[in-house]
């Protein structure tokens, strides 16, 4: 049996503990300086592509074949980012016999990082011709079923992989991600765990598992771990990012945003990024550059409801009220009341005072943060369902149908649909949204929780539960909200919404911790989610508690009814209370 230098090590430790080579010189010999091609597989393995492609190409200057060679510096040059180089390198047919696998993997990882994904599968079916029952190659197989909305597919080449090598770090780090798309972050943790007893000291497993222990609200774990990192590899990808996400969790915004611009690009540009960066320039007082990038954001997240309020924040504080009035106007009747306000002090500030009247009041009324189905922006004529090739595209279709009273056709191009991609989770989403449409709740229902067992977020619990309120199951509909509470999601309005029933049962205790939740994780301009907490602490005896937080909900809605009773509830003073009365009677 062949053992690799660092397992030989570890042997032979062993072996002299026990004494069994105790007469032999060989247990005090150093162990023998790796090769150049171990010290490049090593550099490879902890995410050094300037390393390994240094000790590569000296090899290759000296003994080395091109074609012995191309795998691994195609896949230094993956890790470096450049794909243009790594594309030189991994050329279908400029690999030796013995690396062919290795070379096939990296081109098909190439392939998917272009978007190529026809030619990424291409690449992963050459080396399964060359080892079909290979572990790693399942797992590439896996993330390339992902990517192509093939979710479900995804899940069962996790599995082949697992079932040929339990004990593959890199599939059980991929089970993880799909486990935490299904079930949150609390329930990943076990597969990193696993995954870190195989590599203990991998760097991208640390990252993970610190990225779902932060997710979870265990930051100082987390940032021991990502200082281990940064002693490990202090070049890691996501190492800077992940820190700047847990120091703006923790409240030290300059910090935050110094790590986050000497994160990698390619972890600013993703939308999670994005998100960051926009709320490090609010919190910092750069309102304009915050602006900038909610704008972008919202271009590819239309549906993103916190997306939407931040930019309409940030337009409001950076005195872009036409911009803002522009953008949010039109949509302002279906939006929640904290952008009704903003639009209606941004018409006050233009003079305009009958049309902001129209939207304070609006914002005035109370809500019960109400469920509601989002309308399509595009007109029918512009998404036609013969031009539907992706979910996106089926989505705005069917939002145009919908409004148009077509609900059984909108039903049956989704069944079409879901029939075409039957492992994609998105395809029973939307599916679901069609039927719920057409009356169908319970195959509704039944399309969610499909969807479900492979990605539950927000968006999809909220449409689950608003079916089984109709089809009148509280239970399941509680049961649901639980669940997905319980995978550990900070998610602030499913805390929010949780946290009202709670008091609606008189769990006052729980109902806090819920609100408090929200509170912390996002909730705090909802001038709803803190005439709320108001209530609770009132109930609870908390009497300046229940003050604060009544004068927090008002500062951020003046109009807002529910939050004007509550500090007419809650304050001492006489001469506001008859104030806010006059006010409270002139809003009905």
């Amino acid at each position: 049996m062949i053992f690799s230098p660092d397992i030989r090590r570890r042997l032979l430790a062993v072996f002299c503990t026990f004494g069994i080579l105790g007469a032999l010189a060989g247990c005090a010999d150093p162990a023998p300086a790796p090769s150049g091609f171990e010290r490049a597989q090593q550099a490879l393995a902890r995410g050094d592509g300037i390393a390994a492609e240094e000790d590569l190409r000296a090899l290759l200057e000296t003994q080395s074949a091109p074609e012995d060679l191309a795998a691994y510096l195609g896949e230094a040059a993956l890790i470096q980012g450049d794909l243009a180089k790594a594309r030189r390198w991994l050329q279908p047919d400029g690999f030796s016999p013995a690396t062919a696998l290795h070379g096939y993997r990296m081109l098909g990882r190439l392939e998917i990082r272009d978007g190529n994904l026809p030619s990424a599968g291409a690449a992963f079916d050459r080396a399964l011709a060359v080892a079909p029952d290979n572990s790693d190659l399942w797992v590439d197989i896996g993330h390339l079923r992902y990517r192509g909305g093939e979710q479900v597919q995804a899940i069962e080449a996790a599995d082949r992989a697992l079932s040929l090598d339990p004990q593959n770090a890199a599939a059980l780090q991929f089970r993880a991600q799909l486990v935490r798309d299904a079930f949150g972050p609390s329930a990943a943790l076990p597969w990193l765990e696993r995954a870190l007893e195989v590599r203990p000291g991998d760097p991208a497993l640390m990252t993970d598992y610190a990225a779902a222990l932060g997710e979870i609200g265990r930051a100082k774990e987390a940032l021991a771990i990502l200082r281990d990192v940064a002693q490990i590899a202090p070049k890691a990808p996501r190492l800077l990012y992940l820190q700047a996400v847990i120091a703006a969790r923790g409240g030290d915004f300059p910090l935050a945003r110094d790590l986050y611009l000497r994160a990698p690009e390619q972890d600013r540009d993703t939308p999670a990024g994005q998100m960051l960066g926009g709320i490090l320039d609010l919190e910092v007082g750069h309102y304009a550059s915050a602006a900038q990038t909610f704008d972008r954001l919202a271009a590819i997240q239309p549906d993103n409801r916190q997306v939407a309020q931040l930019l309409a924040k940030a337009l409001s504080m950076s005195g872009g009220e036409r911009e803002l009035v522009a953008r949010f106007k039109q949509q302002a009747a279906r939006s929640d009341p904290y952008i009704k306000t903003l639009v209606g002090q941004a018409l006050e500030t233009l003079d305009r005072r009958e049309e902001a009247a129209i939207y304070l009041d609006a914002a005035a009324r109370p809500t019960n943060l109400a469920l509601t189905p989002l309308p399509g922006v595009r007109p029918l004529e512009a998404v036609r369902y013969a031009d539907v090739r992706t979910g996106r595209m089926l989505r705005d279709h069917l939002r145009a149908v919908l409004p148009t009273g077509q609900a059984e056709d909108a039903a049956q191009k989704a069944r079409l649909f879901a029939r075409r991609m039957p492992g994609s989770s998105d395809a029973q989403n939307l599916l679901g949204d069609a039927l719920l449409a057409n009356g169908e709740t319970h195959a509704a229902i039944a399309a969610y929780r499909q969807a479900a067992q492979v990605r539950m977020d927000w968006p999809l619990v909220k449409r689950l539960i608003a079916a089984y309120q109709r089809i009148g199951d509280q239970a399941a509909a509680r049961a649901t909200l639980r669940a997905f509470l319980a995978g550990g999601t900070r998610e602030p309005m499913a805390a929010a919404l949780y946290g009202d029933w709670l008091v609606r049962d008189g769990d006052l205790e729980d109902a806090a911790a819920m609100i408090d939740s929200a509170l912390a994780h996002g909730a705090g301009r909802d001038s709803a989610v803190l005439t709320l907490r108001s209530e609770i602490a009132r109930r609870s005896g908390e009497d300046e508690n229940a003050r604060i937080f009544a004068l927090q909900a008002y500062s951020v809605q003046p109009l807002y009814a529910p939050a004007i009773r509550a500090v007419i509830a809650t304050t001492d003073d006489d001469a506001v209370r008859q104030r806010l009365q006059a006010r409270l009677a002139r809003l009905r």
